[in-house]
């Protein structure tokens, strides 16, 4: 089956999908859509490596919780013995929605800052999680120097996003909660065309709230999207697809 659409970031080692993982992953695949697995808990490390052995057109990017950052070392240990299986490092980042005490923040910027030297030093893009902490996110990418990085589901200022992707080249993920949600719309409206992708952050983030998301619901974060922009559906496929090999350079390569 030609790819049509690649879903950036989805999580298929989650217990949601532990009673019908491989229909969801063989209706995806039936519907076009390749997948990047990312696996955020060392139960699911291996797992990952191990779906991507497993389906052509599933690929493993592992990182860790920032809730978990008190793991930092083993997951920094596990993730450069096996880089060359991955097509990324994430999600990783920042979680000021849970984490609130300032001493465990910077803790955890610091967790987030040693996997971002990691990325660049196995030359891999980064996959950034930044739930409440969009603009901080971005300063320590930017302090960093940071290349190749995709922030997904973001959920801070336009703004924030407009200069980002303009300024820096960083790239953006539209999820599938774009149909529910202003603050998606905006964002799309904000991101260089060329620095737009698309997820499902599937088992969440669906198009209905209350509903388990998967991957073959992809195209619906597309659909829209387009529609925001007034952009052609398929037009807008083709720029999308194209950004993502152009940013996960390990998709061309299989």
């Amino acid at each position: 089956m030609k790819t049509l659409y690649i879903d950036t970031h989805c999580h298929l080692t989650s217990t949601e999908f532990q009673s019908d993982r491989l229909e969801v992953i063989t209706a995806a695949t039936s519907s076009g859509v390749e997948m990047i697995c990312s696996a955020i808990t060392p139960s699911e490390w291996q797992e990952c490596l191990d779906l991507a052995a497993e389906f052509p057109n599933v690929h493993a990017s592992v990182g860790l919780d920032p809730m978990l950052y008190q793991e930092t070392e083993s997951a920094l240990s596990w993730i450069h013995m096996n880089s060359e299986k991955l097509v990324a490092v994430g999600e990783v980042g920042l979680d000021h929605y849970y984490l609130r005490d300032h001493a465990a923040r910077e803790l955890q910027e610091e967790s987030f800052r040693r996997f971002i030297g990691l990325a660049a030093q196995v030359d891999l893009p980064l996959q950034v999680h930044s739930r409440s902490a969009g603009r901080r996110a971005l300063q320590v990418l930017y302090d960093c120097d940071a290349k190749a990085v995709h922030l997904h589901a973001f959920d801070g200022k336009a703004s924030l996003a407009r200069t980002a992707s303009e300024d820096h080249d960083y790239y953006f993920s539209i999820p599938t909660s774009i149909v529910r949600s202003q603050q998606k719309k905006k964002l799309a409206k904000a991101i260089h065309i060329e620095h737009l992708l698309i997820e499902t952050d599937s088992p969440v983030l669906g198009p209905e709230k209350s509903k388990r998301n998967t991957p073959s619901n992809v195209n619906v974060a597309l659909e829209e999207t387009a529609t925001i922009l007034g952009r052609n559906p398929e037009e807008l496929r083709e720029i999308v697809l194209e950004n993502t090999m152009r940013l996960y350079s390990r998709l061309r390569q299989g």
